[in-house]
This record gives C-alpha cells, structure tokens and sequence, in this order.
C-alpha cells in the first residue's frame, strides 16, 4: 500500500498541479524496480516536508498522454514544478538524501 497520491488520471494530475505551490510528479511503471525502491522514500520527503511539497504519482504505461506531454522517456522520473511551472526533472534512481538536496533550494 502507498501513502503517495494516485494522478494517472489527467484531470487528477491537471487538479493536483494547480493545487498545490511545490509537487513532485513521480512518473513509474509497476513493473519498475527502481520505482518501488524511490517511492518509499517519496513518502518520507512529503511527510517530512509537510505543507512545503506535496508528491503524487503518475503511471507512465497507463497514461501516456501525460508521459508523452511531459517527454518520460524512462521511469522513474521526477518532475518538480512550482506554481504549475517545471523547475527541475531528474529520471532515475536517488536516496534519500540525494532527494531532499534536489528539492531544497526550490522550497526557499
């Protein structure tokens, strides 16, 4: 079970990037190793950053208008936007250390 938001669904996605000032995209396949591996830690940087960063995620094989609008070429891939604007994307596996790095100088 995952603590992580479900917005495979478009309208789901559109709804949660005007919702929200910072949110990371978490774009996975179930199928995806490294995708079971991130999220885990995706849980623990929303919780810890409660009311600063909201995460949700995104099936990139069940939705691939999104994928596509967003140019996911890999899984997992990360797109953080700010205001509904990208900021920053990084696709592949990172710790937990190396998540909370990424996000930090955006939350300022």
């Amino acid at each position: 079970m995952t603590a992580l938001r479900d917005a495979t669904n478009t309208s789901s996605f559109d709804a949660a990037l005007r919702d929200a000032a910072s949110i990371i995209v978490d774009f996975y396949t179930p199928s995806c190793v490294l995708c079971r591996k991130v999220e885990p830690m995706l849980v623990a940087l929303e919780r810890g950053l409660e009311g600063q960063l909201r995460v949700i995620k995104v099936d990139a094989a069940a939705n691939l208008e999104l994928a596509a609008r967003y140019d996911v070429r890999g899984v997992p891939t990360l797109i953080l936007f700010k205001d509904s604007e990208i900021q920053d994307r990084k696709t592949g596996f990172m710790t937990a250390a190396m998540l909370r790095d990424w996000v930090r100088p955006f939350l300022r």
